[in-house]
Parts: structure tokens; sequence; C-alpha cells
């Protein structure tokens, strides 16, 4: 991947089995779910937030392109969660004051255990790994910040094969969680709007569907091929989703720890990181 135009994020699915993250000892698998868990507290803060989604859906992108070039060794998911929509805030016109921002973060990425009102140094700790790393993500994304969504693409759908409402909200779920994963730097937005609607359309009862059967996606000159391999990179990351929920004994990559922000500018080696004593181990 070094050989890459540093601008250039299209990737491919044997491009995430050599990040620098898997360099540094991650497995393909067990790097994914810490993405998915760094883009589900994006989603958390942001309905607390009251964030439009496609503020979300920005900063899960900035997120996969990030580590698409620094390893989850050096910079913690939560880290650079945190530093990824605050920064979409600025990127989408949706801001918010850090005072308001944190204490958000903390609480969700604590899972409910921890607090940082202003003036409190989990406060000022999470204030300034923020403030420091989103130097390194602006370096990171080299200031692109202009983001084609498949949400948009997705409403265009809808119109084109006159989806139902209730159709229409399963696939907008499922291509909010296509945002979880790294789909983003592999496929184009338009392929996974229409993965979104075909999964919707597979597990749909019939009433639902409103009649709507596969051949919309020729109707709409859908790339089945694309589509097909982005519904089952889908569904099988809920298989593993669901295993890691079982907890550690099924997975320990699944434990996540109350986490408070690195001591120093993105560092995963610190407080927020509990250093693994293997690729494998939380």
């Amino acid at each position: 991947m070094h050989d890459r135009e540093w601008t250039d994020w299209q990737f491919t699915r044997e491009d995430l089995k050599r990040t620098p993250s898997v360099a540094c000892g991650w497995t393909v698998e067990r790097e994914e779910l810490d993405r998915a868990k760094a883009c589900a507290l994006i989603y958390s803060a942001s309905r607390k937030l009251q964030l439009p989604q496609i503020t979300s859906a920005s900063a899960c992108v900035f997120l996969h392109r990030f580590f698409m070039r620094h390893s989850l060794k050096e910079y913690h998911h939560y880290n650079i969660a945190a530093t990824c929509l605050f920064f979409a805030c600025k990127a989408e016109e949706s801001l918010r004051k850090l005072d308001t921002f944190i204490p958000v973060i903390v609480y969700y990425a604590s899972k409910g255990n921890r607090r940082a009102p202003p003036g409190t140094s989990e406060y000022e700790k999470w204030r300034a790994v923020i403030l420091r790393t989103e130097a390194v993500l602006l370096q990171a994304l080299c200031f692109d910040v202009v983001i084609d969504h498949p949400h948009v693409k997705l409403l265009g759908l809808f119109e084109a094969v006159g989806a139902t409402k209730q159709l229409s909200q399963m696939a907008w779920s499922f291509v909010a969680d296509c945002m979880r994963l790294s789909l983003c730097v592999v496929f184009p937005p338009r392929s996974i709007a229409c993965a979104s609607l075909a999964l919707a359309t597979k597990v749909a009862p019939h009433d639902v569907r409103g009649g709507l059967d596969d051949a919309w996606l020729d109707r709409v000159a859908a790339n089945r091929t694309e589509v097909a391999e982005i519904v089952q990179w889908l569904l099988e990351f809920y298989a593993r989703e669901a295993q890691a929920r079982l907890g550690p004994a099924a997975d320990p990559a699944a434990a996540e720890p109350a986490h408070t922000p690195a001591s120093s500018p993105g560092s995963a080696a610190s407080p927020m990181h509990h250093q693994p004593a293997a690729p494998d181990a939380k």
C-alpha cells in the first residue's frame, strides 16, 4: 500500500489484509470489530448531540480512511472516533462546543461509568487529545474532507424503484451499518446504496417489499457483483459481531474496559488503551 498516491482512497479487500494495524499484530477480524466499535461510539454520541446523520457518516469515513494510514496500536479507536466526530461537526457545519461534546463522548466511551464535566481532569485529558489528534487526522486525510455518501444515492433509489416507507427504513438502517465497516474505502457509494436496498428486499416480508424483486437492480444498472459482495460482507460481519457479544470467553476482543483518553497525542500505550499482551488479546 506504500506505493499508492497519498490521496487515493480506493482500496481492495486484499489491502485490508495488510493495513498498518495488521502489520502491528491485529487480525483482520479484530481490526474490523475495533473500527465498528469506534463507529458505534460515533453513532451513539451523534444521537445524543442531535447531529445530522450525514455528520456521523462523514466521521465514520474519516475514521476508516485514517486507519488505512495509521495503526490501532498507535491510536486507540475511541480517541480517533472522538476526533473524527468533532472534526466532522466542523466539516458538515453542525458545530458543537467542546464543553458539550466531551461529556457525551466520555459517557458513551465508558459505557456510562465516567463523567467529564468542564473543569475536571477527565475533561481536560479528552480536550487535549482531541485537539492534538485533530492535526494528525487532517494530515492523514490530506485535507480531503468532501465525502460522496451512499445515503444520497439511496434516496434516489427509493424514488426510482418506488420503495415502501418500511422498506426504505430498513435499507436506511443497513446503509448505516455499512458505514461501520471499511466498505467506504473499497466500494463506490452507489454500490453500497444498492446493496443496502437489496438486503432490505431480501429480508423484508412480502407486503413490506411492495412486490419489489431483484429485477430492480438491472433497471438502475447496479453492479450485481459488487452488490453481492457487499451484502455477503455485511451478513458475515453480523455473524462475527453476534459471536463477539457472547463475551470474552468467545472472543477476547469483545471486552471493552472503561476508557480514559491517551496521555500523549493519540498514543495507544496509555490509560485509554490496555496494551495487548498478544494480537488476539484485549
